[in-house]
């Protein structure tokens, strides 16, 4: 009886999935001007085969749906197999690594920018990051029930609980936007919700952080060869393996060789995973808090990682890692207080300012010297991306402030202007409005704020720093999301497990762990 239920409940998340798919897949997307059509437009209006005259078929891909679909059986065998501890691991960044974004439909369009990131609610329901939450809610039900039953919420879970009810909340202002809302508010359980849980409940011990930790470096680890390979060849195993992949090329080409994109979402994304398991890495290595990870010197992993983060020219994964590094490794607890609040200060503050539209950076790029320079200096060396990224938020500010407080409740609200934003900051603010986007923040900050200012009490300074470590990586993906709109959310664990001042009973040995390793 106890199995039925998870069950049963599983298949109507796929009914539904597919159902939702199919709604959207079969229809067609999108015409700019009316989303709705069976057309597409593209940004570049030199593209013929995007002229609006010119009907496009969309297929449903049957691969990537298949796989997605066969993966929640697979992950929640992981539970039975495995320890918890190991099978969330493996579930969330084995299914990260290795499925397929979305079923995403073909398109002839060289830049389909209204495909967004899996973190968000869009086109479609069945994602990769709604089969690993779906996998893992049907593991624990099935067969961890234990721990589940025996958690109790604390006022550290409130910023999430509003993040998976925003949706309906936003959809009660706009009563034309019921099913989105609800829609979304399941999207959000299960791709949010799910890892931040079992985050709370399995990992916030200092034995299973560390284990996060060794897990989230080998995760980095294993796709070291992939990112070698596709250097020489361009992004070729997505295409090779699943089919279409919307940004596949976009900004791949590189001064030397190509930039990687795996399995994930696109090449900055990428970045992010390299560069925060290189940061991870270097503070393990420094701090001496585990020798070897996948049987190797952690130093020797380190640099590794690093010589491959660089190797692939992401600039702003490069520059992130540059920056925070140092900062994980401070030993003074005042210097390092003052630095983390002066970066949690500059991400709220840098987007605030933006939503506020009292800056404009495209008009101080053309009048102030210093930002002139700088963006002359980008177009020099040809990234332009930068100065594209910003411009296309601040064309739709003014849609935003719109609806300020709950939101438009649909995820293509800028619809009726230009590309889409590019900033995940801004589009849960079209999306959801303050509320969504305080709660958001919260997520983020609460537990780097933990980690620098109030951690739990009685850890010791191994814990603390290896909190810190941690604390670097969710720095990183803030300022990322400042810029780019795909979230890795099998980070979700350690927000969660370092969310509370109150951490878990410890229930791994209290010996190093080495990954894979039944404990």
């Amino acid at each position: 009886m106890h199995c039925r239920i998870p069950i049963s409940a599983a298949i109507c998340f796929i009914q539904y999935a597919l159902s939702r798919n199919n709604s959207t897949q079969t229809s067609g997307w999108y015409d700019q001007s009316g989303f709705g059509s069976s057309q597409i437009i593209s940004p570049s209006s030199t593209d013929v085969n995007s002229h609006p005259g010119v009907p496009i078929e969309n297929p449903m891909p049957i691969i990537p749906l298949a796989v997605l679909i066969a993966w929640i059986p697979v992950g929640a065998y992981l539970f039975r197999r495995f320890p918890v501890r190991i099978a969330i691991l493996a579930n969330f960044f084995g299914g990260w690594a290795l499925l397929p974004g979305a079923p995403y439909a073909p398109t002839e369009v060289d830049f389909p920018y209204w495909i967004m990131g899996v973190c968000l609610p869009g086109i479609d329901f069945l994602t990769k990051a709604t089969a690993v939450g779906l996998a893992a809610m049907a593991g624990i039900l099935i067969f961890q029930r234990t721990e589940v039953e025996r958690f109790r919420p604390r006022l550290c879970d409130i910023p999430m609980a509003v993040w998976c009810l925003v949706p309906i909340l936003s959809a009660a202002a706009h009563w034309d936007t019921w099913e989105d809302g609800i829609s979304g508010a399941c999207y959000h359980a299960i791709a949010w919700g799910v890892p931040w849980l079992l985050g709370r409940i399995y990992f916030s011990s200092p034995e299973s952080l560390l284990l996060f930790a060794k897990g989230c470096v080998a995760a980095g680890v294993c796709y070291v060869p992939v990112c070698l390979v596709e250097f020489f060849t361009g992004p070729q195993l997505y295409a090779l393996l699943y089919g279409y992949q919307p940004y596949r090329w976009v900004g791949a080409s590189r001064y030397l060789g190509f930039r990687p994109i795996g399995l994930l979402e696109d090449g900055n994304q990428l970045g992010i995973w390299m560069a925060a398991s290189s940061l991870i890495a270097i503070s393990l290595a420094v701090r001496k808090l585990a020798p070897r990870i996948l049987g190797m010197p952690t130093a020797w992993v380190a640099a590794g990682l690093t010589a491959t983060t660089l190797l692939f020219q992401s600039a702003g994964s490069i520059v992130l890692l540059v920056v925070l590094l140092p900062i994980t490794l401070l030993q003074r607890r005042s210097v390092l207080r003052v630095a983390v609040a002066a970066l949690v200060f500059g991400v709220v503050a840098f987007a605030l300012l933006r939503m506020s539209s009292r800056v404009n950076l495209r008009y101080l790029a053309k009048n102030n010297v210093v930002l002139r320079s700088i963006s002359n200096g980008l177009g020099d060396v040809g990234r332009h991306s930068l100065v594209w990224r910003l411009a296309r938020d601040e064309g739709h500010m003014a849609v935003a402030l719109k609806t300020p407080i709950l939101g438009t409740g649909q995820w293509n609200w800028w619809k009726n202007g230009e590309i889409r934003p590019w900033s995940l900051w801004l589009l849960i603010f079209g999306m959801y409005g303050i509320a969504g986007l305080g709660s958001f923040a919260s997520i983020l900050f609460l537990p780097v704020m933990r980690a620098s200012w109030s951690p739990p009490p009685g850890i010791g300074p191994r814990t603390a720093q290896l909190r810190l470590a941690i604390a670097g990586l969710i720095l990183m993906v803030a300022f990322d999301d400042l810029l780019n709109s795909a979230m890795i959310l099998p980070y979700l664990l350690a927000m969660g497990a370092m969310a509370s001042s109150h951490p878990s009973r410890p229930v791994l040995a209290e010996k190093p762990h080495r990954l894979g390793t039944r404990t």
